[in-house]
């Protein structure tokens, strides 16, 4: 099943449409110079944090007791987080002495999806063509069908047994106690083993393997109605499974504080907390760290790079849509505009990260301006060199 919409924008209303993206544009073109120099300070804040964290980090190899000396130190500790805490769903009757306890639960239903094309008429108006198809899935949040473009497509609203995820309160660390934001790191959810003879509270529920299959509203009011969910599912049926975060072996760099850890505050002013699931060396516990530091920097780097570009696409949009008036001339010339937009962003780009650099460690920025200063130098040849042909 699909339907079809068709649409036709007039050229002064895309003009229209075009100046007021100037604005937004320029906005989005100005956050990015901020958000690039905020990266890069950061980045280094974090590393320099690192560097120092390793470099006084003590290795304590026994989490039996708590060492008064190690008291203020920043520690690195390795065994078990154990919790005497039952976790409970009450909804579903399951229950487990575990650090976390969670319910995910996905809804059969309609699923809108759209395709969309373009078709540049000459005049500069365009006609956009719209499908839209329908298709039943399992979706982990209710869908709103009232938006749908085709009646016909209902989904029953909101989910009734939404998914969430509780944590233990209290976690060991040995003759440790962990606080909560390390508790909330704690990974390593496996799948829940029902109890023999478990029955679920949920009426006409069914538990095939690692699901619990729930009926919609109106098969549960028809006891007549003894549908297989799992083989034939319809709108409004429910698929939930449970994960647990067992006890076990963590490792841990943190400054010790009494009985439990808190962040170590680097000169940089960064704190240095880490958790890792499993038996993790000290060494490697500062290498993860520092590659996660050097992931973070260059997505927000991108991030940084893709507002410029993108706002100087929507400052310059005016002018390639005034040249639709010939759809071929707004082609070509929509991709000038573009190779404009990503040359200019690319050295603002540059010039940012190296600004941002020459606070926090000179030699790179030298270098990064000579890149820009390339570009630059490469655009502006080829443009002299276009002008003498």
């Amino acid at each position: 099943m699909a339907v079809t919409e068709t649409t036709t924008q007039s050229w002064t209303s895309r003009m229209g449409d075009a100046a007021k993206g100037v604005i937004v544009g320029l906005v989005l073109f100005l956050i990015g110079f901020p958000v690039l120099f905020w990266n890069e300070g950061n980045s280094v804040k974090t590393a320099k944090a690192l560097d120092e964290g390793e470099s006084v980090c003590v290795p304590v190899e026994s989490i039996a007791k708590i060492d008064p000396e190690m008291e203020g130190q920043l520690v690195h500790m390795t065994g078990r987080a154990d919790t005497k805490d039952v976790l409970s769903d009450d909804e579903f009757g399951i229950s487990a002495t575990a650090i976390a306890l969670k319910r995910t639960t996905e809804m059969y239903q309609w699923v809108e999806h759209s395709k969309t094309t373009e078709k540049k008429n000459l005049g500069g108006s365009v006609t956009k063509t719209t499908t839209y198809t329908y298709s039943k899935e399992w979706v982990g949040e209710a869908i709103d069908s009232s938006s749908f473009h085709e009646p016909g497509h209902d989904n029953p609203g909101g989910i009734e047994f939404p998914s969430q995820e509780t944590r233990a309160a209290n976690v060991t660390f040995g003759a440790f106690r962990l606080s909560e934001r390390q508790i909330e790191r704690i990974g390593r959810f496996q799948s829940y083993a029902f109890p023999s003879g478990y029955v679920c509270r949920v009426a006409r529920a069914k538990v095939q393997g690692p699901t619990i299959f729930i009926p919609n509203a109106e098969t549960r009011e028809n006891e007549k109605n003894v549908r297989d969910v799992m083989a034939q599912p319809r709108v409004g049926d429910m698929r939930v499974n449970f994960t647990v975060v067992l006890p076990h072996d963590i490792s841990i760099v943190a400054k010790q504080r009494g009985d439990t850890f808190v962040g170590y505050l680097a000169k940089s002013k960064k704190k240095v907390d880490l958790l890792n699931d499993g038996v993790r060396d000290m060494a490697e516990m500062f290498e993860s760290a520092r590659s996660a530091n050097t992931v973070m920097t260059w997505l927000v780097r991108i991030g940084g790079f893709l507002l410029m570009f993108i706002g100087l696409g929507m400052v310059l949009k005016p002018i390639s849509v005034l040249a639709d008036v010939l759809p071929i001339l707004g082609d070509i010339v929509e991709i000038g505009t573009g190779i404009v937009a990503f040359a200019f962003a690319l050295v603002c780009s540059l010039v940012t990260i190296a600004v941002a650099w020459i606070f926090y460690r000179p030699l790179l920025a030298v270098v990064l301006l000579a890149i820009a200063g390339g570009i630059v130098f490469l655009v502006w040849k080829k443009r002299r060199a276009a002008k003498q042909a």
